[in-house]
């Protein structure tokens, strides 16, 4: 099933970096909103308070960490009995469908998505935290992105390829 998101690769990949590193660190699961932009993403994440400038220069680190790493991105797909078994399925569309895809980034990150991927984490590039902010429960997290060696892979050319 194809999103009906035009996600940018890159971006998105980034964001399910960003989610199991938040997850990872400071235990606040996925987030449960996000607006993913080519320019710059935002991501809302269930959490009482704002973050020490020492957790958000970790965050920054470890997914830069896990870019630099040039994981895989895979796909395989589940019967969506097995997916609810395994993984919560609440931010997918309810069209969806039977066949629900999952996508694995090295041994990081697994989770259902019908979104667009990189093909490695080394083509999503330098990940910039803008800012963090928290009011009402709600940690929101912006971020940005530099080109992957110098060229933006998201364009046309051989870069990042959507996993199919």
């Amino acid at each position: 099933m194809k999103s009906r998101k035009s996600y940018d690769p890159r971006m998105h990949s980034a964001e399910h970096v960003l989610n199991q590193t938040m997850d990872r660190m400071l235990g606040c699961g996925r987030c449960f909103s996000a607006h993913i932009e080519k320019k710059k993403s935002k991501c809302d994440y269930r959490f009482g308070r704002t973050l020490t400038g020492e957790e958000t220069a970790e965050i920054e680190r470890r997914v830069n960490a896990v870019v630099q790493a040039d994981l895989p991105v895979t796909e395989r797909f589940l019967s969506r009995a097995e997916a609810e078994r395994l993984f919560s399925l609440d931010r997918l569309p309810e069209e969806a469908g039977e066949s629900i895809r999952i996508v694995s980034i090295g041994d990081y990150d697994v989770c259902p998505c019908v979104g667009p991927h990189v093909a490695s984490t080394g083509q999503i590039g330098a990940f910039r935290l803008l800012s963090a902010s928290q009011q009402e429960g709600v940690l929101r997290l912006r971020y940005r992105l530099e080109p992957a060696n110098g060229h933006d892979p998201s364009s046309t050319g051989p870069g990042a390829k959507p996993v199919s």
